[in-house]
């Protein structure tokens, strides 16, 4: 994504979404692929490093977050 859209966010976003659809679509969990897309998409141009790192680290978090309150949702409305 980082030679298709440059460095930066849209890129490093996109990659993420690929790799998310790419593991459903493939039937595969591989926890740090999404943050190794992101480290690739987000290739350091004139960011500061650490911007970059905590950047990926809280998108991380928020899947994380993301994917326990749907699978809490799924078991809770599959109990009804």
């Amino acid at each position: 994504m980082c030679w298709l859209l440059g460095s930066g966010y849209l890129s490093g976003g996109t990659a993420m979404i690929v790799t998310i659809v790419l593991m459903i679509l493939l039937d595969v969990m591989h926890p740090p692929a999404v943050s190794t897309s992101l480290s690739f998409a987000l290739k350091a141009g004139n960011e500061n490093n650490l911007i970059l790192f905590g950047l990926a680290v809280g998108i991380t978090a928020l899947l994380v977050g993301l994917e326990r309150f749907a699978l809490w949702l799924l078991v809770r409305l599959s109990q009804q």
